[in-house]
């Protein structure tokens, strides 16, 4: 029998509280990682894979495995190169594939045996058979295959109490041409999907072993709407009928959904509880300088406002060092995300991902910023690699940072949440059944808790937050999960803000960034050119 260990490697920054040891085993990952468990579906007799998420538990450097597989991302890109590097030291058979690789094939020379690009359904047969015959090449290419050759990944060979969120993905791909997106460089601007039945058999599997929560982790969930439509309803049919307790789903959409009233009832009823979606900016000409021609519409605020008003909570991302950005950007970012009667944000610095539009830019313009020079910063992942065309590096991270102090701060979450509470509808989700409760949650659940109490009791103003949004759900029981949910994704990212030092109290009471005197970020600036 052939041993085959498969490596999601921590990347240098946790979204969460993902990752810390709370004691008694309470270390958790938040979101259960589908390409290592999608590899080990594939394996034939002969092969038993090992899975380990390096967010849960220690990698063992001295495996007895015969094989050791690595997936990496572009955030997991140095530790995924470490891991390699030790493990080939030790005699270990390295193989390296995910997204990072298929972009950037050249950064793992020297460091692996077998390098997998593309997807794995294209060559999964080839590379067992290979293995098995022990004669692996030293490349293969997946490329982008029928999802119809996907299998329902091997979760069941995952440490899955200790994972908030399950994952779940329907559909590989974007017709968008965002010039920063990685994504479509990997994947594709061509969407392809899985049939019902295939997402619906992920969905039961997930739920047995316990996931209450899970992420769609689809790039544009309703870009093709009647495909859309039709799987919605068939998540509708399954979700919280027959018996079982309702699950809450979360995507990715892009903001034109807004004007469809019938998919946003459609997505409630399915039970998708949280939208992600990407408004990056106020500034219309940052829209058109990165190719977001999607959101290029006046009524941003009227249409979050109407998937609210669905009883669907949404996460807003909000980016800034777009080439036509000012020093104001940062205040009239804050005056417009206070508009908004949603919980959270996904708050970034504009970077130049490999392979993608925006680095040829930048290249060809001498604006990257050598690799010794890029993280300068306490908060890693404000620093940006190129360097910004109205602003230095650092004043791209104070003003950032002062962004998601102020955004983050108790009184600013509540003032969204109070305005929320003005238009939300109860989601029809929460009266259709009870909701997915199992004993193998009561860990992670137990954390959420202890996670909580120390957040609060570290800082009074959290703990006013809570006691207000409880009083909040009393008044409002028909709207109270939502409320719940509201909550719990604002704690969670202050969580995580908190520990990566890009929340800051005193900075979340300054009525503008307290940006470096004149000459005091030269440095970076020069060393980056």
């Amino acid at each position: 029998m052939i041993s085959f260990l498969l490596i999601s490697p921590r990347p240098p920054w946790d979204a969460d509280f993902a990752g810390i040891d709370y004691g008694e085993g309470l270390a958790v990952t938040r979101v259960a990682p589908a390409a290592i468990a999608t590899v080990a579906a594939f394996a034939p007799k002969g092969v038993r894979p090992i899975l380990l998420d390096e967010s849960i538990a220690p990698i063992p450097l001295d495996t007895p495995a015969d094989f050791v597989g690595i997936t990496a991302n572009i955030a997991q890109l140095p530790r995924a190169l470490e891991l390699a590097r030790q493990f080939r030291a030790r005699g270990r058979t390295v193989i390296v594939g995910g997204p990072h690789p298929t972009l950037d094939p050249a950064a793992f020379d020297g460091a692996c045996d077998v390098l997998v690009t593309g997807e794995f359904e294209g060559v999964a047969e080839r590379f067992y058979s290979d293995m098995l015959a022990g004669a692996l090449a030293p490349r293969y290419d997946g490329g982008r295959p029928d999802l119809a050759l996907s299998p329902v990944p091997a979760w069941e060979l995952f440490d899955n109490d200790h994972a908030l969120i399950g994952v779940a993905q329907t559909s590989r791909g974007c017709p968008f041409e965002c010039n920063f997106c990685d994504v479509i460089q990997y994947v594709g601007r061509v969407q392809r999907h899985k049939a019902n039945d295939q997402v619906i058999a992920e969905m039961q599997k997930l739920y047995e072993l316990g996931y209450n929560n899970i992420q769609i982790a689809d790039d544009n969930f309703t870009v093709y709407r009647r495909r859309a439509a039709s799987l919605l309803e068939a998540l509708a049919a399954w979700n919280g009928r027959d018996g079982r307790g309702f699950v809450l789903f979360g995507t990715q959409v892009s903001i034109d959904i807004a004007n469809d009233d019938r998919m946003l009832a459609l997505c409630a009823e399915a039970g998708i509880a949280n939208l992600f979606i990407g408004i990056e900016s106020v500034n219309e000409a940052s829209l058109k300088a990165s190719g977001k021609r999607q959101n290029l519409v006046a009524d941003m605020g009227q249409r979050v406002e109407n998937v609210v008003r669905h009883g669907i909570d949404v996460t807003a991302a909000l980016m800034l060092g777009f080439d036509p950005d000012t020093l104001d950007i940062f205040e009239q970012q804050l005056d417009f995300a206070m508009t908004l009667p949603i919980s959270t944000f996904k708050i970034s610095v504009l970077t130049a991902p490999t392979a993608t539009p925006l680095h040829e830019e930048m290249a060809r313009a001498g604006r990257l910023v050598p690799e010794r020079d890029r993280n300068i910063f306490p908060s890693a992942e404000l620093s940006t690699n190129m360097i910004p065309a109205q602003m230095s590096r650092e004043e791209l991270y104070v003003g950032t940072r002062w962004l998601i102090s102020r955004l983050f701060h108790p009184r600013a979450f509540l003032h969204r949440v109070e305005r929320a509470c003005g238009i939300l509808t109860p989601n029809p989700i929460f009266a259709r059944s009870h909701f997915h409760n199992p004993p193998s949650r009561a860990l992670s659940s137990r954390l959420f808790l202890r996670m909580m109490r120390d957040l609060a009791r570290g800082d009074p103003e959290v703990a006013e937050a809570l006691a207000r949004v409880s009083d909040l759900m009393r008044e409002r029981p028909e709207i109270a999960f939502s409320l719940q949910i509201m909550l719990q994704n604002w704690l969670l990212s202050l969580s995580g803000h908190i520990r990566r030092g890009s929340y800051d109290k005193a900075w979340s009471h300054l009525p503008r960034p307290p940006f470096p005197s004149a000459g005091a970020h030269a440095a970076p600036q020069e060393a980056a050119a």
